[in-house]
């Protein structure tokens, strides 16, 4: 089996560099060498590194408050014919502004950080403490914003078990066995993976730039030569629909976004509001529209927040952190129509193999089909006593 293994991955191999060597002799302007490294301008605008950001702001709680935003919108974004081109980035930030600035004067703001001297002082309290901290606060008539605090931060340690302490120091009566036995799960969770959150201990600057060298070299006007060992498809049966996505097909899109997702912090248009009122759904349709037949994004739509992850070792160094971007609520619903638009026209064409791709599949687990099919195979492995290797591709 170990022969038979070597000759299939030698072969693969061989004609892979075949392949690599006849596109290097073809396409000789395609191939990138160290000599000439991509540049990355070293001193960037200053508006761009540090835009600014705008604070969360509270929504309505009441069908007639959703009511009586939908008709302001009305009168506020009114739709005077086509969009064109030319107005599309006044049109996205008139609609993002007008949204914005709606509930803000009506509803507000969401609450700013803590103050630092409630952190310090509740910094350390079991949940015991708080619990009788919260009634003294309650009985006195305290501050509304220090019972508020300490309201929250007791519901936080309640739903994620904050009050399990790991330093024997602290807390000599948790039984960590006792932990194990009734939860695994969550002990790994709330024990051994615990983590406080850790923050980039170098400039925004150094940030950009690492960045934009990092994606700088990714080349995305390469083109990627198919080797022959992979299969050629056959021409589509179904041309691509080019008809910009229609109301329904928009509000489908909409009612699919999760309504806790996170807005972007450039704009802070939740998916909710578009989700209650039913005129900024029609007005996102017909932008979309218009950019649709464009054939062009608007800059204001190549714009979004990236957050950064803390993933091990050094906080100065920013590979250490795996970045998360939070895009436009607008952008996030064009885009997701034209993945839909794609994934149709591949599927109506058979251009998905569908034993291989499962991910990002409607209708389709793959997640538990693929764990089912590898514990079939091992368990087949393990009663015919023969060796397997499996490999698991991130």
């Amino acid at each position: 089996m170990h022969q038979r293994s070597c000759q299939v991955l030698h072969g693969l191999n061989n004609e892979l560099c075949a392949d690599l060597e006849e596109q290097i002799a073809d396409n000789p302007e395609n191939i990138i060498t160290d000599d000439n490294p991509p540049t990355t301008q070293s001193t960037l605008d200053n508006e761009e590194i540090t835009p600014d950001l705008k604070k969360g702001i509270n929504l309505p709680k009441k069908d007639s408050e959703w009511e009586t935003a939908n008709d302001y919108f009305k009168f506020a974004i009114p739709f005077n014919g086509p969009i064109i081109s030319q107005d599309f980035n006044s049109s996205i930030r008139h609609l993002n502004d007008t949204i914005y600035n709606y509930f803000v004067d009506n509803f507000g703001n969401v609450e700013t950080a803590p103050d630092e001297k409630l952190v310090a002082k509740y910094k350390d309290h079991s949940i015991k403490d708080l619990k009788k901290a919260l009634s003294n606060l309650k009985s006195t008539n305290s501050e509304v914003a220090e019972i508020k605090y300490v309201s929250r931060i007791l519901r936080n340690k309640l739903r994620n078990h904050g009050d399990i302490q790991t330093d024997s120091n602290r807390d000599n009566s948790f039984n960590h066995n006792k932990y194990i036995e009734r939860n695994f799960g969550g002990y790994v969770k709330n024990v051994l993976n615990k983590e406080d959150t850790v923050f980039p201990s170098f400039s925004m600057t150094e940030c950009a730039v690492y960045f934009t060298k990092t994606l700088a070299a990714v080349h995305p006007g390469k083109l990627f030569h198919i080797p022959s060992w992979i299969p050629r498809l056959s021409g589509p049966q179904v041309q691509f629909d080019l008809d910009p996505p229609s109301y329904q097909q928009v509000t489908a899109v909409i009612r699919k976004m999760k309504a806790s997702g996170s807005p972007c912090p450039l704009d802070q248009i939740s998916i909710i509001c578009f989700k209650r009122c039913p005129y900024l759904r029609t007005y996102l349709t017909e932008l979309i529209r218009a950019v649709w037949l464009s054939g062009s994004i608007p800059s204001e739509w190549k714009k979004a927040c990236t957050i950064l992850i803390h993933k091990k070792g050094n906080t100065s160094i920013p590979s250490n952190f795996r970045p998360i971007t939070l895009e436009s609520i607008p952008r996030k619903v064009f885009t997701s129509s034209l993945r839909n638009a794609m994934y149709s026209f591949l599927t109506a064409n058979n251009f998905i193999e569908h034993n291989i791709q499962k991910g990002f599949t409607p209708n389709l687990s793959g997640t538990m089909e693929h764990t089912a099919q590898m514990a079939n195979i091992i368990n087949k492995a393990r009663i015919k006593q023969r060796s397997l290797v499996i490999t698991l591709l991130a």
